[in-house]
C-alpha cells in the first residue's frame, strides 16, 4: 500500500528487507530471523545516503531497523507507538530510542522518555462540519444519527450484529452503516426488502468518511487507529475490538478508552444483535451521551502531530547544539 501511497503524496520511497514478526515459531519465524541482516544493510545504506538529522518509526517492523540503526550511529531517533499497548517493535526500540510518543495515557510510562501526545489524524477529519456531514447524507438534524463502521475491510460481527437489530421496521435515530467491500451486497439486499428500515444507508467504504463521523452522535466501530479519531470528534461509542489484532491491542484500546468513560466495551464473541441495541440506546441517551462526549474530548489530542513536531524538533535543536548540524 504505501509503495503508491508515499510517492502520491509527493514523498520519496525506499524498501527495506524484512519481513514481519510472527508469534509462534515455525518457518516464519526463521525467515523473518533470516531477513534481519539484509534489512541492516538496507538501513545502512538508507541513512548513510540520506544523512538525516533525526528518525522517526511508528511501530510498524519494517522501522525497526532504521529507527535502530539510527539510535546506535548516535542520530537522534523517536519511536510514535500508535495504541495503548506497546507493540514488539516498539517495546525492542524503546530501549534506543531517545523519545517515545504515546497515542494513549500511561500512567505506569509517565516519565524520562515517554511523552503522551495522543495519536496525529488527518486535517481532514477535524476540519469537517456537522453541517457538512448532514448535507452530505441527507439527514435530518433533529434525530439522532448513529455510525456504524469495521475498518477498511468492515467487520461480519459488526454487520450481522446491525442488520439484525436495525434493518428492519423502524428506529428513532439515522443510521450510517459502512459495511467493507466483502459484505456490501448482502447488506444492501436486507435493506431493499419489504419492511426495511428507510433510515438506514448502507456504504461499502466512503472516502469522505470524516463527514459521517462530523455528524455522528454515536459510535459503533473496532478499537483501532480510527479510537483517535472518534475520541477528537468528542463522539460516544461501542468499541468491539477486532480479537486477532496483534497483541490483542484493540482489547487494551478499549478497555482504556471505556475505564475512562467516553465508550463502551462489548467483546466480538460476546455482540449479538440484542446487545448492541442496547449499547445504542444507552450512548444515544441524552444525559449519557453529554457525560461521555465530555470524557471522549478529556482524552483527545488533536493536536498529536504537532506536538510530535515539538519533539522531532527539539531533538533536532539539541543536536545542533551539540555541534552535529
Amino acid at each position: 500500500m504505501e509503495r503508491d501511497l508515499v510517492p502520491r503524496a509527493g514523498y520519496a520511497f525506499s524498501l527495506v528487507r524484512i519481513r514481519g514478526f510472527h508469534r509462534k515459531l515455525g518457518v516464519s519465524t526463521l525467515r523473518t530471523v533470516g531477513s534481519i541482516p539484509l534489512a541492516g544493510v538496507d538501513a545502512w545504506k538508507l541513512l548513510r545516503s540520506f544523512q538525516p538529522d533525526v528518525v522517526v518509526g511508528v511501530g510498524a517492523y519494517a522501522s525497526g531497523p532504521v529507527v535502530a540503526e539510527a539510535a546506535v550511529r548516535g542520530i537522534p531517533a523517536v519511536a510514535v507507538e500508535m495504541d495503548a499497548h506497546m507493540g514488539v517493535t516498539n517495546r525492542i526500540l524503546s530501549r534506543l530510542v531517545d523519545k517515545v510518543c504515546l497515542s494513549f495515557p500511561r500512567p505506569d510510562l509517565d516519565h524520562g522518555k515517554f511523552v503522551y501526545t495522543g495519536r496525529p489524524l488527518r486535517p481532514a477529519m477535524l476540519a469537517a462540519t456537522r453541517e457538512q456531514g448532514l448535507a452530505r447524507f441527507n439527514l435530518d438534524g433533529s434525530r439522532p444519527v448513529l455510525v456504524v463502521f469495521g475498518g477498511s475491510l468492515g467487520a461480519r460481527t459488526l454487520n450481522r450484529a446491525a442488520t439484525g437489530a436495525w434493518a428492519k421496521g423502524s428506529t428513532p435515530f439515522q443510521i450510517l452503516h459502512v459495511t467493507g467491500e466483502r459484505e456490501y451486497a448482502g447488506v444492501a439486499a436486507l435493506l431493499t426488502e419489504e419492511g426495511a428500515n428507510k433510515d438506514y444507508q448502507a456504504f461499502p467504504f466512503l472516502d469522505d468518511f470524516p463527514l459521517a463521523l462530523a455528524a455522528a452522535d454515536a459510535v459503533v466501530g473496532r478499537a483501532g487507529g480510527s479510537v483517535a479519531e472518534i475520541l477528537a470528534r468528542g463522539v460516544p461509542s461501542l468499541l468491539v475490538p477486532y480479537p486477532l489484532a496483534a497483541g490483542d491491542h484493540q482489547t487494551v484500546n478499549a478497555k482504556m478508552v471505556a475505564a475512562e468513560g467516553a465508550a463502551l466495551y462489548i467483546p466480538d464473541a460476546e455482540l449479538n444483535a440484542e446487545k448492541l441495541a442496547e449499547a445504542v440506546t444507552t450512548l444515544l441517551d441524552p444525559g449519557t451521551n453529554q457525560k461521555m462526549r465530555a470524557a471522549a474530548l478529556r482524552l483527545a489530542r488533536p493536536d498529536a502531530a504537532d506536538r510530535i513536531a515539538d519533539v522531532v524538533v527539539e531533538l533536532v535543536a539539541a543536536r545542533a547544539e551539540r555541534g552535529h548540524d
